[in-house]
């Protein structure tokens, strides 16, 4: 198909029990098409979702792109910018498609907008003294998995490995699939998911 020939990889995609779909995306450079790459993701997503030959749409899970990334992409400095369809002529009205993208800024400035867990001093500096300085039990839980995976020496093939892909990539920060990004893109997504829970479910 010619989604295939995108040469594109979802990190990190999980289901939660509501039948919402979540793609977590870290991106280490930025590459001055995130916004347009977060709706090819979209799209990605919306294709598979449904059988072929099925024209019931209602069908199509809520999706929720999320993109990780160490700088402020919009420059409001955010800890999160989340974007979901709205009406031009009655902005107070959204379209209801239930795709929502949102993307997470490591170097926000605004603490008291978001839970202590997306303030994501741990996606660059995942070491011992950040740890301690966090209340989250799912964080202390992502080091220590982090931690039994650095220890491995099959894993740390696997990240010589890995590194020599990244090289070879044209897309610097692409090939972050690593087992340790994705083990901390994991985690970052049930705190992800657990946020967009609790925000929607309010009354």
């Amino acid at each position: 198909s010619s989604f295939e020939k995108r040469q594109i990889r979802l990190d990190v995609y999980t289901v939660d029990e509501d039948d919402v779909v979540y793609d977590t995306e870290p991106q280490k450079t930025n590459t001055k098409n995130l916004p347009k790459r977060s709706r090819l993701y979209q799209g990605m997503i919306d294709s598979r979702l449904l059988p072929p030959g099925c024209i019931d749409f209602n069908l199509l899970n809520p999706v929720v792109i999320i993109m990780i990334m160490p700088f402020d992409l919009f420059g409001y400095e955010l800890y999160r910018y989340t974007f979901k369809m709205q009406c031009e002529e009655v902005p107070e009205m959204e379209l209801g498609d239930d795709a929502t993208r949102i993307f997470l800024n490591s170097h926000g400035k605004h603490p008291e907008l978001v839970s202590r867990e997306l303030i994501l001093e741990y996606m660059e500096k995942s070491t011992d003294a950040v740890v301690e300085e966090c209340e989250s039990e799912r964080i202390h839980q992502m080091h220590e998995r982090v931690n039994r995976l650095k220890s491995s020496k099959e894993m740390e093939i696997k990240f010589m490995q890995k590194w020599e892909e990244k090289v070879l990539d044209i897309e610097k920060g692409r090939e972050e699939g690593r087992e340790e990004g994705r083990e901390e893109g994991r985690i970052l997504t049930e705190i992800s998911v657990a946020r967009f829970q609790f925000e929607n479910k309010r009354p």
